[in-house]
């Protein structure tokens, strides 16, 4: 018998179901928001640390990002064509030539149009929240990820 826990007010709900709800349309929202100003899933995060962090080495923006590196690149070229970012060649340790991404002036207005989708997002989300439960479900939810890193 199968239960049916995607029910409005079930306060029954496993972890996984929950996650996977909340995971899925929050996904949902921000891709149909994101894909108004033609970015990729992978771009608005990019986006988002490069408006912060200019002349990053790629390979410090996958890892940052969370992002396989083969993937990083394939998101880089993407975002190179339609003129979000440039790169610039640059020196890291023991002399070895990298390339540092920035934002183009595109690049960094389309960062502003993430944050500001982001905090919408985030606005209604976190609506009937008090300041106390924001900050408890955040640090729960680290917990979570952290525990699930140590397997």
């Amino acid at each position: 018998m199968v239960i049916n826990y995607i029910q409005k007010g079930n306060t029954n709900k496993r972890l996984h179901t929950a996650l996977v709800e909340v995971s899925g349309i929050h996904r949902k929202l921000s891709r149909q928001e994101f894909q108004k100003f033609d970015m990729s899933p992978g771009q608005p995060k990019v986006l988002e640390f490069l408006l912060n962090q200019e002349n990053c080495p790629q390979n410090e923006l996958a890892e940052r990002c969370s992002v396989e590196p083969a993937t990083m690149t394939v998101l880089l070229r993407n975002m190179a064509k339609k003129g979000l970012i440039q790169k610039k060649a640059m020196l890291v340790s023991c002399g070895k030539r990298a390339f540092g991404i920035s934002l183009t002036d595109l690049g960094r207005e389309r960062a502003l149009q993430t944050l500001e989708i982001i905090d919408r997002l985030e606005t209604i989300s976190y609506k009937g929240f008090s300041e106390e439960d924001k900050n408890k479900l955040v640090m729960l939810l680290q917990k979570i990820t952290e525990n699930l890193s140590e397997i």
